[in-house]
């Protein structure tokens, strides 16, 4: 079976799609659905490492609503049996370590790590006010030591999410220009026996899509075995898009797509 394991429903904060559509579409396509809501502390309130120095600025929390989640949707699990999953999508921090761990160990299926903030920065915010190379490397930099601190995830997200937000990053997003930064993350994934995702949030840009494979077959030459599939939809449109040209640079790579139900993991078939 595959599945589209990033999705973000009604129970993320920046997203109002309904579960059981999302659930149906996708089966309509073939894939199982894998919810990765958003959790992303800021406040110490949530549980912060005092001597850590990566803690995110901001207002508030970005994390999703665990009156309904995953309380309410436990139950679809039961009734659509393997066609939907339960995950999160959990921000990477030292910071917040204890925290996420804690939350990692309850009845979920799938944890995804993702990197949404650099040495406490909000990539979305930052991106654009720093030098595009010297902070794509940091990126990677502090990627791979999020990857060896944090032990309680099964793969990590989006590698090219520091290319999202600005034309400069974008750019120059390519395993060339940080080659060294690149090799460092890839190996602390090899290493660990890790899952890299493959996000098709951007696979409709050829000329992007180009400059994704030679990072894959790095990791694969890195010693890097896995990957999961997962299109980052907010919205029904979005669900399981791009997951043949996901499963192409798989293929071409040498990897092999996985997914996971209560936190062990299955090759997609």
């Amino acid at each position: 079976m595959h599945y589209d394991a990033h999705i973000h429903s009604a129970a993320s904060p920046d997203s109002e799609l309904n579960p059981v559509d999302a659930i149906k579409a996708l089966k309509r396509k073939g894939l199982g659905t894998i919810f990765t809501e958003h959790v992303d502390y800021i406040t110490p309130q949530a549980g912060k490492d005092l001597k850590a120095t990566d803690a995110p600025q901001g207002v508030s929390d970005f994390v999703c609503d665990f009156e309904i989640y995953p309380a309410q949707y436990r139950p679809l699990n039961k009734e659509y049996g393997d066609w939907a999953l339960l995950g999160l999508e959990i921000g990477l921090t030292a910071a917040y370590y204890p925290a996420n761990s804690q939350l990692a160990k309850g009845n979920y299926d799938f944890i995804l790590g993702s990197v949404h903030h650099v040495d406490g920065l909000d990539i979305y915010s930052q991106s654009n006010k720093q030098d595009p190379k010297t902070f794509l490397a940091r990126y990677l930099t502090y990627s791979k030591e999020m990857v060896e601190y944090c032990d309680f995830f099964d793969s990590l997200g989006h590698i090219d999410y520091v290319a999202r937000y600005s034309d400069g990053i974008y750019k120059i997003y390519e395993y060339k220009n940080c080659p060294a930064e690149f090799d460092a993350l890839l190996t602390a994934l090899a290493e660990r026996d890790m899952a890299i995702e493959i996000n098709t949030s951007r696979l409709g840009d050829n000329n992007f899509t180009g400059r994704l494979l030679p990072i894959y077959k790095r990791f694969k030459e890195l010693g890097g075995r896995y990957v999961t599939i997962g299109s980052d939809a907010h919205n029904e449109y979005s669900l399981g898009r791009g997951y043949r040209q996901a499963l192409g640079i798989a293929s071409m790579a040498g990897l092999t797509p996985v997914y996971f139900i209560g936190r062990e993991r299955r090759v997609c078939e």
